[in-house]
């Protein structure tokens, strides 16, 4: 039978895991130095999870290189776990509902107090997921309120603008990051070179490339280029 664990410290232990790795990783990855040689092994974050547990143990036969790190939980740690409770709480009504399995799974492993170390995957990905899910929800908000009409006249050069950037995500088909971002309360796109964080940014100068409508939302949108953004 697996042995359980308290899902609270499971879900602290995955945002430690997650603020260490820098992303989710479930499968190991190798980290090379400039001659090509293996320097260590990135392991996945449901790993240093088991191995701060004390669900795996590491032996000295064991290659260095690949060894887990033994997490430590701090305050930003516990405060992300108590986002990610309240966020998915929220969705409860859909995971009830039964349109989304693994929202179901995830508010019936968050339900129980103790965690069996065969679920542990799933507490192990949630930060990530949560960021996500975030994001996509704030983007679908944001862009829902605001106002119609494009930002201006194709051809216009527009020069100085306060904006907010929504998603920058990696094309699929071509080396740059699509940008969603309001300029002006209005929604406007672009394509750039380099990913751009989230939040706050300073349009310098851009071209208003041409008038559309956003693929999911539907809304108006204004395609720029020749776009020069500061944060």
């Amino acid at each position: 039978m697996s042995k359980e664990f308290n899902t609270q410290k499971v879900l602290e232990l995955a945002c430690s895991a997650q603020r260490l790795n820098g992303e989710y990783l479930k499968e190991m990855t190798a980290v090379y130095d400039d001659n090509g040689a293996v320097r260590f092994y990135r392991q996945p974050n449901k790993t240093h999870i088991l191995y701060s547990l004390g669900a795996i143990v590491w032996g000295n036969e064991q290659d260095p290189r690949m060894m887990p790190v033994r997490l430590q939980i701090d305050q930003q740690d516990t405060e992300l776990a108590d986002d990610i409770r309240k966020f998915f709480k929220r969705l409860l009504f859909s995971a009830v509902k039964g349109e989304n399995e693994f929202e179901t799974k995830v508010n019936a492993i968050l339900s129980n107090e103790l965690l069996p170390s065969n679920e542990i995957g799933y507490v192990a990905c949630l930060p990530s997921v949560y960021v996500r899910e975030k994001n996509k929800y704030n983007l679908e908000k944001r862009i829902k309120t605001a106002d119609e009409g494009w930002l201006a006249d194709v051809g216009q050069t527009v020069l100085d603008r306060d904006g907010e950037i929504l998603s920058c995500q990696r094309s699929k088909n071509f080396d740059a990051w699509n940008v969603d971002a309001i300029i002006d309360n209005k929604v406007v796109s672009w394509m750039s070179q380099k990913e751009l964080k989230l939040g706050p940014t300073v349009i310098i100068k851009a071209k208003i490339k041409e008038h559309g409508f956003h693929w999911k939302y539907k809304n108006p949108i204004t395609r720029l280029n020749y776009v020069k953004a500061a944060q």
